[in-house]
């Protein structure tokens, strides 16, 4: 698998602009270069040539960025920030024990999201249709079950199948366990092999990014990974609540095609969409665990939890179970955080 010194290039390509610090949401708390991609640059470098040791002050660097891609997006070179700054992360992980720990309780604890099927023992299964399309749940579909999914699809007749897929492996892929990614990575072709070439929906913005990345990393054959939002838009699903909601919407950061969302946002009879300020700046999820950092962090939670507020909404739709969980965490019961997909099942005539 490819390491941090194969992206020497790219990290070389770096003009040092300075762009990145417009919209780093911890480079704007903080203030510090050292926390935005052209300061990680400058100390990647001097890795690379030898002149630096991977050391506890640079991870705490690399563990401050978010993950959330947004400089990538500003760069006029077109680095691809994330993964150079796990395949950094990579490199600490190799040395320190503790990391491997870490990440050998974060497998146990997605391990053992399967017992949660357990509370979905009634799922309704789909109803079979000549259309058919795979279902990628992830760590979701065993927290909350696929039965939102089998009801919208089914509604336009489309038979949803339902492997037992495991995790994407996003989160061994940022604290820098390629390992265990790459087991992720093999288990999901392997999953695979047993059906038939179906287009693969995705409700989660995250398993979406990682899935499409996947050729990048592994020698797995390309495959069909579409959006829930934008499959169901090209089948023309129509959609009305049963009585008016007013909502607001959280945009994951790894939701490229957030326009076939926000169609059905301004679309839904009986759906009011208010925008909120800084609807598309991260929620922080990879902040939370980091206690060291609260101060930061906290300010990057409560402006966040702020803008939702000002909007006057009481639910808070998004389409990442991870920002589900942190949006929630820090909603101090003013509001409900809910899957835009769950909403949509739960509410719709």
């Amino acid at each position: 698998m490819k390491t941090l010194f194969d992206c020497k290039d790219e990290i070389h390509s770096c003009s040092k602009c300075g762009l990145c610090q417009s919209v780093c949401p911890i480079y704007k708390i903080t203030g510090n270069d050292c926390t935005v991609s052209r300061g990680h640059f400058i100390m990647l470098r001097g890795l690379i040539k030898g002149e630096l040791k991977m050391s506890k002050t640079i991870n705490r660097y690399l563990d401050l960025c978010l993950k959330c891609g947004a400089c990538s997006d500003f760069c006029p070179s077109g680095i691809d920030v994330v993964d150079i700054v796990a395949l950094a992360k990579a490199e600490y992980f190799k040395l320190h024990p503790a990391e491997k720990f870490k990440s050998s309780v974060m497998n146990m604890m997605i391990k053992g999201l399967k017992f949660l099927k357990v509370f979905h023992l009634f799922t309704p299964k789909s109803k079979s249709f000549e259309k058919k399309v795979i279902y990628f749940g992830g760590c979701g579909a065993k927290v909350e079950g696929v039965s939102n999914i089998i009801k919208i699809f089914n509604s336009i007749n489309i038979e949803v199948i339902i492997p037992d897929f495991d995790c994407c492996g996003f989160p061994f892929f940022v604290k820098g366990d390629m390992e265990s990614f790459n087991k992720y990575m093999e288990s999901f072709y392997s999953v695979l092999e047993q059906y038939e070439d179906y287009d693969i929906v995705v409700n989660c913005a995250t398993c979406e990014k990682t899935l499409k990345s996947y050729p990048k990393w592994h020698n797995g054959k390309e495959v069909r990974i579409r959006n829930v939002f934008e499959y169901l838009r090209e089948n023309n699903l129509s959609l009305e609540l049963t009585k008016p909601k007013k909502v607001t919407y959280h945009k994951p950061c790894n939701l490229k095609n957030f326009d076939n969302v926000k169609y059905f946002l301004e679309n839904t009879k009986n759906l009011e969409y208010v925008e909120m300020k800084d609807y598309d700046t991260c929620c922080g999820l990879e902040g939370i665990g980091n206690l060291k950092e609260r101060k930061t962090m906290s300010k990057l939670f409560s402006a966040k939890h702020n803008n939702i507020k000002d909007t006057g909404a009481k639910i808070v739709l998004t389409s990442c179970l991870a920002c589900k969980i942190t949006l929630g965490l820090f909603s101090w019961g003013k509001y409900k955080v809910q899957d835009f997909v769950e909403f949509l099942a739960k509410n719709v005539k």
